[in-house]
């Protein structure tokens, strides 16, 4: 058996950020980027976070989350305010043209669901995300962690 899960994850990668950025832009959502779904996900949930949650949960370090939340605030989707609950920080929270992208955002979502899973039955379907499961659950999440741990320190 060829050895080439890398390779494959990589080019799934790159088909499924080039189709985000397709349905984004035909959307009418100019300026987004796939990097923001995430952040944009988390705020559509909760309705407001810290940078260390919106880091957490998009699997960032926190100078690109700065970088994904600047260019949201630039666009007028979020706006950073004091924490009610500490004085010292801050909180992302949707503004109301953020809210507002929420129906596209969504159904760009389903889109992009059965985008992935075209061709597959739900057996394929089930299997292939138990095994990347397995895989990101495994050896290659502990090097992951300390590689993040490595970089946060820079």
């Amino acid at each position: 058996m060829q050895r080439n899960l890398g390779h494959l994850l990589a080019v799934a990668h790159e088909r499924a950020d080039r189709w985000l950025a397709t349905e984004l832009g035909a959307a009418g959502l100019k300026g987004l980027a796939p990097s923001h779904g995430d952040v944009l996900a988390l705020l559509f949930r909760k309705g407001e976070a810290t940078m260390h949650e919106i880091a957490a949960f998009a699997r960032r370090t926190k100078p690109t989350t700065t970088i994904l939340v600047d260019k949201l605030e630039a666009l007028g989707y979020v706006a950073r305010v004091p924490s009610a609950t500490d004085a010292r920080s801050v909180v992302v929270r949707l503004t109301p043209e953020g809210a507002a992208l929420r129906p596209a955002f969504d159904a760009i979502s389903r889109r992009f669901v059965r985008f992935l899973y075209a061709g597959l039955s739900r057996e394929e379907a089930e299997t292939l995300e138990r095994l990347l499961g397995k895989t990101l659950s495994g050896t290659f999440a502990q090097r992951t962690s300390n590689l993040e741990r490595r970089r946060s320190r820079l």
